[in-house]
């Protein structure tokens, strides 16, 4: 995922943006494909996302296709989500086993206006994707996405490792397409590796958080 991101913990974390800034390549010898665990674990959390698509994506069809470490950087923002402004964002925020740590995929660009009984949502074009630091009331924003890619679900497959799912837009391809793509970062070490699905679909996920969020109407 070229533009895939970053998370952090205490004061080290790791960054990369769809403005794709500078990062040293590790060349593979040879193409691999998801391992086992990370598949399972794949199906395991993000289900819903891989049946999404048109067709279903299959874990064994996803091929690592670059590793790099990440750089560090560290600009927190004091952030506290018992945050009565945060309230309908609490319950869609992703906790390290330990507690200690929250990812927010939604709060930017998913917004939430109750009517009545009722919550509806738009959604801006532009993501920005936030680690939180519990104990220490503070978040960071890990990585921006334009409208080309998008980051639609994620994990933590321990406390020093999230996975992040999405798409990008193919710029190669002669029509227009998207194609999935799976991010597995260690936060500790900044260690990261990109897998990309072996095709490309006429069409992104687009009802995906309908799926996800079936309570909210969304008015789009």
């Amino acid at each position: 995922m070229r533009v895939c991101l970053f998370i952090a913990f205490a004061t080290m974390l790791f960054s990369c943006n769809n403005n794709r800034l500078p990062i040293p390549d590790t060349p593979f010898a040879e193409i691999a494909v998801m391992d086992d665990s990370l598949s399972e674990t794949l199906r395991q959390h993000c289900n819903l996302w891989l049946n999404s698509w048109e067709r279903e994506l299959k874990t064994d069809s996803f091929t690592l296709t670059r590793s790099y470490t990440a750089p560090l950087s560290t600009d927190w923002e004091n952030f506290d989500v018992s945050d009565k402004c945060f309230s309908d964002y609490q319950d869609k925020i992703y906790y390290s086993p330990n507690g200690s740590y929250a990812l927010d995929l939604y709060s930017y660009n998913l917004t939430l206006n109750k009517k009545g009984a009722k919550t509806h949502a738009a959604l801006d074009a532009d993501i920005q994707i936030y680690v939180i630091d519990i104990a220490h009331h503070q978040r960071l924003p890990i990585l921006f996405l334009g409208p080309s890619a998008s980051i639609d679900d994620g994990y933590w497959l321990s406390d020093s490792t999230v996975i992040l799912v999405g798409w990008e837009s193919c710029d190669d391809c002669p029509e227009e397409a998207y194609r999935p793509n799976v991010c597995k970062i260690n936060v500790i070490t900044g260690e990261t590796a990109e897998y990309q699905y072996d095709a490309t679909f006429p069409h992104y996920n687009k009802d995906f958080l309908k799926q996800k969020f079936p309570n909210i109407i969304f008015d789009f």
